[in-house]
């Protein structure tokens, strides 16, 4: 290594340790320290992958999810419990990597769980998530099927979609061959993928006839970018921000991310179309503790025409933005767990779902947690899992036990 490449790597370091220490992080927090964890592991894989740009080596994108993919594998031997079996397969063209626990042996046929990742659809994968998904198969005794879809840009939407809706397709044709019961299969995911979850539920809802899940587990998803001056949106930045998830959105869209700044403003809709929809985003639909914001005004405005022109019929595709469903699509929706962080900029997404799936009949169990932030679910196993992500899991366990044992 050059004295050069030793110093810049000292200070990426050096930077992101005093981030980590002094970043200030909301009081109501419940597990500050957990997310200053997080945080610092996120901010000194980007550098790291920055840094291997700058001297030739790939680009950004593609060596922050070798880094994630790299440190996953190495820890994921540690952290999978010995009662669940692994193998890997190919479901219609899809990779995907099947948990069996060994409770799910002793059963002639029981259900199953298709997860989906998150990771905003451009980084994440099977091996990221494996501590996660291996542990729902353990806990719920269940196998699951964890889907491998291709990732934007290099694969922009719908082709993550048409992944997930092919492999969970055939999971169910062949689900006799696993010793799955096809009527008795959740489908879930989380951030990105929870937005392919509640995706997939449409779409296989919307076939003639229509073909139902026993369930949709949808954990703090995205569920619109119409919207990015929500309460939520305005009150929290500790992960997920308005600009940076206007920036994953228009590289899911395969849009121009000069766009980014024009969508956080809500300068991509009409007038028309923000009254069409004002119902969805009413702050009245989310608790009082949620609603208060300084910065917060309803979007009246007219947007820019020409980012209008460019974006506002993408982002009205309820496959894309689930939340903007039609009524006719929603009732046909199985039942569904929301879970959602209250320092989450996603938030009001699950509140508004939420809302919506009820007021039109489904079934709905939502699960907020007021201190935990986005993705704290990744905290709930392994060495450093904290109280209260393992106790969202084992809230979701308990839902998912629940369904799949329902006559």
């Amino acid at each position: 290594m050059s004295k050069r490449t030793g110093l810049l790597l000292f200070l990426c370091v050096s930077f992101s340790l005093s981030y980590f220490l002094h970043r200030p992080l909301p009081s109501t927090l419940a597990e500050p320290w957990a997310t200053r964890r997080f945080l610092f592991l996120m901010d000194s894989m980007h550098k790291l992958a920055g840094l291997g740009e700058t001297f030739g080596f790939g680009n950004l994108q593609q060596n922050f999810r070798d880094i994630l993919d790299f440190l996953a594998i190495r820890y994921n031997s540690q952290s999978i419990p010995n009662s669940v079996t692994i193998t890997d397969a190919v479901f219609d063209g899809v990779p995907v990597r099947i948990y069996r626990p060994s409770l799910s042996t002793d059963k002639k046929t029981t259900g199953a769980i298709v997860f989906y990742h998150g990771g905003g659809w451009i980084f994440g994968s099977i091996e990221t998530y494996q501590v996660l998904t291996a542990a729902l198969a353990n806990k719920t005794g269940v196998p699951l099927v964890s889907v491998g879809y291709r990732l934007a840009p290099e694969f922009k939407y719908p082709v993550p979609l048409d992944d997930c809706v092919a492999a969970t397709l055939f999971f169910m044709k062949h689900a006799k061959d696993y010793g799955v019961n096809p009527k008795r299969i959740v489908i879930a995911g989380d951030s990105a993928g929870g937005n392919l979850a509640a995706a997939v539920a449409l779409r296989l809802t919307s076939k003639k006839p229509p073909i139902r899940p026993i369930a949709q587990v949808l954990i703090y998803p995205v569920l619109q970018a119409f919207d990015f001056r929500v309460p939520a949106h305005l009150q929290n930045d500790i992960f997920v921000t308005s600009k940076g998830l206007a920036r994953i959105v228009l590289l899911y869209l395969g849009l121009d991310l000069s766009l980014a700044e024009q969508m956080a403003a809500n300068n991509h809709t009409t007038a028309a179309v923000k009254a069409r929809h004002a119902d969805v985003f009413d702050v009245a639909l989310l608790p009082e503790k949620y609603r208060s914001s300084g910065s917060y005004r309803k979007s009246v405005h007219d947007g820019t025409p020409e980012v209008i022109s460019r974006v506002q019929e993408k982002i009205l595709d309820p496959y894309f933005a689930p939340l903007m469903a039609s009524a006719e699509m929603v009732r046909r929706l199985p039942g569904a767990y929301i879970l959602t962080a209250g320092h989450d900029a996603l938030r009001d997404d699950g509140f508004f779902y939420a809302e919506k799936l009820r007021k039109h009949g489904v079934d709905v169990r939502h699960e907020d947690y007021p201190g935990a932030y986005h993705p704290f679910l990744m905290h709930s196993v392994g060495p450093h899992a904290t109280d209260l992500s393992a106790q969202a899991l084992n809230d979701l366990v308990e839902y998912v036990k629940k369904k799949l044992g329902e006559k």
